[in-house]
């Protein structure tokens, strides 16, 4: 499929530089001026992440080096190609990984190598229109259903036929053809349709609003029970000091997939009373209920959410059985160019065929240091800590755990 739209766009644009009279000479002068005026950007991530688990796995311990290298040429008959090339090394790798690693230590998502992040053409002769077609990074609102999952070192992209259109004033249009997810192990996964649509209306006054409609419908029989479609709206709003943010989906049966009866719940309301912003929030997901199956965040940037401990990543594919109701505060503040934010989690379950019970809270801690205009400092602390109590004569689920994250990240 990739192959023959890639020819089909190529096609096209040979027989438009036919039927224009454009001879050879002038094309290839207008290619090389194009390629002349293109731009590379770099970027060097170092990481060290140490996680300790209350379980049987010894802790695990990583020091890795990411370098990613791209280039976009410059316009060539409303035609811009970019391609990005990635790069993980990991120095010291002493945990478990998707290729393997070490067995007896704890889980750290990023198995080192190579590989061809993004690759993509833009196409934009159609007015306020760019079609996207290749390799790319697809993060839509805040990332919650569709995300590049940026916080894991190899990321996460999708070969896909994207269209964004502005033609309307406020008004955003995506809409989106995917057929292949690159994961953040390096692997690839088939699908035989993934389909996007996306509206977000900036026209009343410090207010956005979206509405969105996700058709999933996987390639593997393995995988097929996840086939599903996804809708919902999110409103997000900052009238004066205030902000906040609500977002309702609901998830429902398609193509293979069968029990899909879920819904997912998010509330946020906080202020900024400078140099203080702080707020609340309130996150539901619902889990097994009887045939139904549990809430799929699909492919989002799940670390975002729900505690960066990562407790709740299986939120991702839809495998958090007693659902989640997660009670969260946040404050931030800056003080001599450093960036401070503690959030607190109270994470409770919510249905009660597997686990009816407290999971446990958590305290985040993240400090942000720019150092210059092209590198950052960053350092994150996580600290989930298990609720004793059993919930419905299940053991809870969820076990001690404590994540320290420093990253230096440079980027030109």
């Amino acid at each position: 499929m990739k192959r023959m739209l890639i020819q089909g766009v190529v096609g096209a644009m040979l027989l438009c530089f036919m039927t224009a009279g454009w001879s050879a000479a002038a094309v290839l002068d207008d290619l090389t001026a194009a390629l002349k005026a293109g731009k590379a950007d770099v970027g060097v991530l170092t990481s060290f992440e140490y996680k300790n688990r209350d379980d049987a796995t010894s802790p695990a311990k990583q020091l890795s080096i990411r370098t990613r290298i791209g280039y976009q040429t410059g316009e060539f008959h409303h035609v811009r190609l970019y391609a990005q090339f990635h790069n993980l090394t990991n120095a010291w790798e002493e945990f478990r990984h998707a290729d393997g690693g070490d067995s007896d230590r704890d889980l750290i998502a990023d198995p080192d190598g190579n590989r061809l992040y993004k690759a993509y053409l833009d196409y934009s002769a159609l007015p306020q229109t760019t079609v996207r077609l290749g390799r790319q990074e697809i993060i839509l609102d805040d990332a919650r259903l569709l995300g590049n999952i940026g916080w894991r070192l190899n990321g996460q992209s999708f070969d896909a036929v994207t269209v964004t259109n502005k033609s309307i004033t406020d008004l955003t249009l995506f809409a989106g053809y995917v057929n292949q997810v690159n994961t953040i192990a390096l692997t690839h996964v088939d699908l035989d349709h993934f389909y996007l649509i996306n509206a977000n209306y900036a026209g009343i006054k410090n207010h956005h609003v979206s509405v969105y409609g996700y058709l999933l419908d996987t390639e593997s029989k393995a995988d097929s029970a996840r086939d599903s479609a996804t809708y919902g709206v999110r409103i997000v709003g900052k009238p004066c000091i205030v902000n906040y943010a609500v977002d309702y989906t609901l998830q429902t049966d398609f193509a293979d997939g069968e029990d899909h009866d879920a819904d997912m719940l998010n509330l946020y309301v906080g202020a900024t009373v400078a140099p203080v912003d702080f707020g609340v929030g309130y996150s539901y997901i619902s889990g097994q209920d009887g045939d139904d199956r549990p809430f799929d965040t699909l492919y989002s940037t799940a670390h975002k959410f729900n505690g960066f401990a990562d407790l709740f990543l299986s939120t991702n594919g839809g495998g958090l059985t007693p659902g989640l109701q997660d009670y969260y505060a946040k404050i931030g503040t800056s003080f001599f160019g450093v960036k401070l934010s503690v959030i607190y989690h109270y994470f409770d379950s919510y249905e009660d065929d597997h686990f009816d019970g407290t999971y446990g809270d958590e305290v985040d801690v993240v400090v942000v240091k720019p150092i210059s205009d092209n590198l950052k400092l960053l350092v994150k602390y996580a600290n989930f800590m298990q609720d004793e109590d059993e919930g419905n004569g299940f053991a809870n689920p969820a076990v001690d755990t404590e994540i320290l994250t420093a990253r230096l990240e440079y980027s030109f």
